[in-house]
C-alpha cells in the first residue's frame, strides 16, 4: 500500500486525468476503482491483506480522535446505485487533505461530492457500501443547508 492513495470511484477519463494532477500535487497515487471492484472492501482496494484489515477494524479510536460511525453498514441492494464520483483517501494529514480539497476547488474539478477518509470503521466496507453512506451522508447536509 502506498503511503497516500486516493481510491476515485465514478469519474469520466476527463476528471480523472485532472485529478491525476492533483495525485501529482498531493504526492499519492491513484487507484480508479472499476464497476467489478466496487464489492471488494476499501481495504482490499488499497492492497491490504484480510489480516491487515482485521487489525486496523479491531483498532479504537486514538487519543483526541472520535469515530463518526459507531454503527455497521449494510449494503441495501434495494438501493439505486450511487454514480456520483468519490474519493476514498488513505495516509492523507490535515495539510495533503486540504491541498487536495484546495485544489479541487480552485482547480477545473470545482468539485467532488462524496469524499471520505479511511477509518478502522469504514476499511472493511465495500465500495457500494461506503459509496451508499456518504451519499446518504451527502444528502442529508445539503438538505441541512
Amino acid at each position: 500500500m502506498a503511503y497516500r492513495m486516493m481510491l476515485a470511484v465514478n469519474f469520466t477519463p476527463e476528471r480523472l486525468a485532472v485529478l491525476k494532477l492533483l495525485g501529482l500535487l498531493t504526492k499519492s497515487q491513484i487507484k480508479v476503482v472499476k464497476e467489478e471492484e466496487k464489492t471488494a472492501t476499501v481495504g482490499t482496494l488499497l492492497g491490504l491483506t484480510e489480516e491487515e484489515i482485521a487489525d486496523i477494524a479491531s483498532q479504537e479510536a486514538g487519543e483526541g480522535n472520535t469515530k463518526v460511525h459507531d454503527k455497521n453498514v449494510e449494503f441495501d441492494e434495494q438501493a439505486e446505485p450511487v454514480t456520483k464520483e468519490a474519493l476514498v483517501l488513505c495516509g492523507f494529514d490535515h495539510k495533503a487533505v486540504n491541498l487536495l480539497l484546495d485544489g479541487i476547488r480552485r482547480g477545473r474539478l470545482k468539485s467532488v461530492p462524496l469524499k471520505a477518509m479511511v477509518t478502522p470503521t469504514n476499511i472493511s466496507w465495500t465500495i457500494q457500501m461506503i459509496l451508499q453512506e456518504l451519499s446518504k451522508e451527502h444528502e442529508y447536509f445539503h438538505k441541512k443547508r
